[in-house]
């Protein structure tokens, strides 16, 4: 089930869904929680976009699925950097990852479930 989860997510991220965000906060709460204690001013257009670098998706690609320019990518990743004050030497999508391993209630969720 939670395969086929993270295959419709990134499903609606190709497609540009509106429901992309809703399923991504489901999937990884905690990470949208760690960006809204950062910023609490952060809009839902700035998580979606963390959300597809979190998935580690490419400049290229993001800027495929959103239906802009690679360029308009870049300063956007620029502008997040300026708001959630992250420094231009750490890589921005390592940072993203970075969030959820840094919320002990993700790690609980890490351990291994069985399954009947």
């Amino acid at each position: 089930m939670e395969r086929n989860n993270f295959n419709n997510l990134i499903a609606l991220a190709k497609n540009n869904n509106a429901e992309f965000l809703a399923l991504f906060s489901e999937i990884y709460p905690d990470f949208v929680a760690s960006l809204k204690k950062i910023n609490p001013k952060i809009r839902s257009s700035e998580l979606e976009f963390c959300a597809m670098t979190f998935l580690n998706f490419s400049t290229k690609n993001i800027a495929q699925y959103t239906f802009v320019t690679v360029r308009a990518v870049q300063v956007r990743k620029n502008r997040l950097r300026k708001k959630l004050n992250i420094a231009s030497d750490i890589d921005f999508n390592n940072w993203m990852r970075d969030q959820i391993q840094r919320n002990p209630l993700v790690e609980q969720e890490q351990t291994p479930v069985e399954i009947t």
